[in-house]
């Protein structure tokens, strides 16, 4: 069961991405506190469960972004703030404590998205046709964490597998470790 779900907004509609975002080629400033890596609670399930649903709970994570652009010379280079946040319409049926606690590793698969992004758009030389590259990179790594968390729930029987959820759990917080930088 996909249990995110990236939010379109955009003029610049995409259907693999369906996200939202936007950019700037202003001097404008960059706010770098848009990632609120947090502990989930059961307040943040607002919505109504679907009708005929084996799953207990859905957290929905939206993940979008926004940059600027300086180009000095020949080079070109971009600035990137992405954010990830909750959705409203997330939900839950009953509150089982290990049941949050998978849908926790949901909501984190989200921010190493945003924060893999980060780190992907900074390490990336740009060219005039920087608005296709940022789209792209954006696509390639929403795509491989939306994979990623179909394989969680799969391995781990949707959290059911104990033994596989301590296993994602220690690889969750390995890669969130790993690009703490990008906070």
């Amino acid at each position: 069961m996909l249990n995110n779900q990236p939010i379109n907004q955009s003029e610049d509609f995409n259907q693999l991405s369906r996200s939202q975002h936007s950019y700037s080629d202003s001097s404008s400033s960059i706010n770098q506190n848009n990632l609120d890596l947090r502990k989930l609670t059961w307040d943040d399930f607002q919505g109504t469960p679907p009708k005929n649903e084996s799953a207990q709970a859905q957290i929905r994570w939206k993940i979008g972004y926004n940059y600027q652009v300086r180009q000095d010379d020949d080079k070109i280079q971009v600035m990137v703030d992405v954010w990830c946040k909750i959705d409203p319409s997330s939900w839950q049926k009953d509150k089982i404590d290990e049941v949050l606690h998978h849908q926790q590793g949901h909501f984190y698969i989200g921010m190493i998205c945003a924060l893999s992004f980060k780190k992907r758009v900074q390490e990336f030389n740009f060219s005039q046709n920087y608005k296709h590259e940022i789209s792209e990179i954006f696509n390639r790594t929403l795509q491989e964490y939306l994979e990623m968390g179909n394989k969680y729930n799969t391995e781990t029987l949707n959290m059911l597998n104990t033994e596989k959820q301590r296993q994602w759990d220690m690889k969750i917080m390995k890669l969130l470790n790993s690009l703490s930088q990008y906070t």
